[in-house]
């Protein structure tokens, strides 16, 4: 078996990686906007090619769950880790099965409770003004939301709207409905607020017109999402999918070897804001965008010894996707090289150097970019393939 795998690492080069006429949001992969994430035939040829049906796949910054959604499709099991609470949420309704009567029967109840509930308030005289009893009775019925600068982010009846979707939801006591709607729920939050909309960091646009319309975007999207995680679940094995909050620099429910392939896009250090580019979903969905920035690889962008904490960081990382993958099996790593603070940083060359310290075997790189990578700035992309070889 390890003969063919060794022969698929020659078909890897003779593949089309720039995917120019591929679809890259079928079924759930296009469900909530995330940034910086790789397209999807990445993941599904290495994964086709360096594993076999019944392997654990690992990809230990899971993201948006692009990895494990390929897994899932290919009859592999796969775990997926992720320090983003967001991300993990994100990962793990986008890869759970739902049976098609119970989903259906549930988000209309759900649309059903909410419209009802928001043609009461936009009867109302004026959906920006409401006097303190009015407001008083509405946060306790409805925990209308409270976090900082959220009225410089969000109009009011957008607060009021949105949090009565989240009250509803929060309703539901099937627990993977209830995420699945969360995530829904998150993926509208930027474009319903004063975000300007040109811009992939925020900043809050001047320009904003009044957003009417917040249940009826959260309407569609139920409407579409249930559509792909119904075909999603038609097609899908009955493979595991197992998504876990925690830090990939210590993979310690993770025994040593059990791992038969890792396939797995890390950070760009500092040059993606992903706690900033998120900030307005965590904060809605209860979570700290401060706390996240700061314990992230690559956080606290705007210290001079950013570069310095992300390789040993990812020294870490490299280490324990060492320890947990079996002998002669594959580690695939998707990055860019990003500019910080001005500099370009090699990081195909660098990931090299601690993928061979920790142990690794470098097998091959394999660039893209001509046409389509995940990055604008990065123009170029590598995929870099190494292998624990038998000591």
């Amino acid at each position: 078996m390890i003969t063919v795998f060794k022969n698929n690492i020659e078909k890897l080069s003779r593949l089309d990686w720039e995917c120019v006429n591929e679809n890259t949001t079928y079924l759930t992969h296009n469900i909530h906007p995330y940034h910086s994430k790789y397209i999807p035939q990445i993941a599904g040829n290495l994964i086709e090619l360096l594993s076999n049906e019944g392997d654990l796949v690992l990809d230990n910054f899971s993201g948006s769950g692009t990895t494990l959604i390929e897994a899932k499709l290919k009859n592999r099991n796969a775990i997926g880790v992720d320090i983003n609470p967001l991300a993990c949420l994100i990962s793990k309704a986008k890869t759970t099965p739902i049976e098609e009567k119970k989903l259906k029967t549930e988000t209309a109840k759900l649309i059903n409770n909410i419209r009802l509930a928001i043609e009461g308030i936009r009867t109302q005289k004026s959906l920006n003004s409401f006097n303190k009893a009015e407001t008083r009775n509405e946060k306790e019925q409805y925990r209308i939301a409270e976090f900082l600068y959220i009225h410089g982010w969000f109009q009011p009846q957008v607060i009021k709207e949105l949090s009565i979707i989240k009250h509803y939801i929060g309703k539901i006591e099937d627990k993977d409905i209830k995420d699945f709607c969360l995530m829904i729920f998150s993926s509208i939050i930027r474009e319903v607020s004063n975000a300007a909309s040109e811009f992939g960091n925020l900043m809050i646009s001047k320009r904003k017109s009044l957003v009417k319309n917040t249940f009826e975007r959260f309407q569609h999207k139920v409407k579409d999402a249930t559509k792909r995680l119904v075909e999603f679940s038609r097609t899908v094995s009955d493979s595991k999918i197992k998504v876990v909050h925690k830090d990939t620099r210590n993979l310690n429910f993770i025994g040593n070897e059990k791992i038969d392939l890792i396939v797995t896009h890390p950070p760009y250090i500092a040059a993606v804001p992903y706690a900033e580019y998120q900030k307005l979903s965590l904060r809605w969905l209860g979570f700290s965008d401060r706390e996240l920035d700061n314990i992230i690889i690559g956080g606290k962008r705007q210290r001079d010894d950013v570069v310095e904490r992300f390789n040993l960081d990812m020294q870490k990382v490299f280490d324990e996707m060492f320890r947990v993958l079996k002998k002669e099996k594959y580690c695939c790593v998707v990055i860019g090289n990003p500019v910080v603070k001005g500099k370009k940083i090699e990081l195909n060359k660098v990931f090299v150097e601690m993928a061979q310290k920790s142990g690794f075997n470098f097998v091959k790189e394999i660039m893209r970019g001509k046409y389509h990578t995940t990055m604008g700035k990065m123009k170029e992309e590598f995929i870099l393939i190494f292998q624990k070889q038998l000591e």
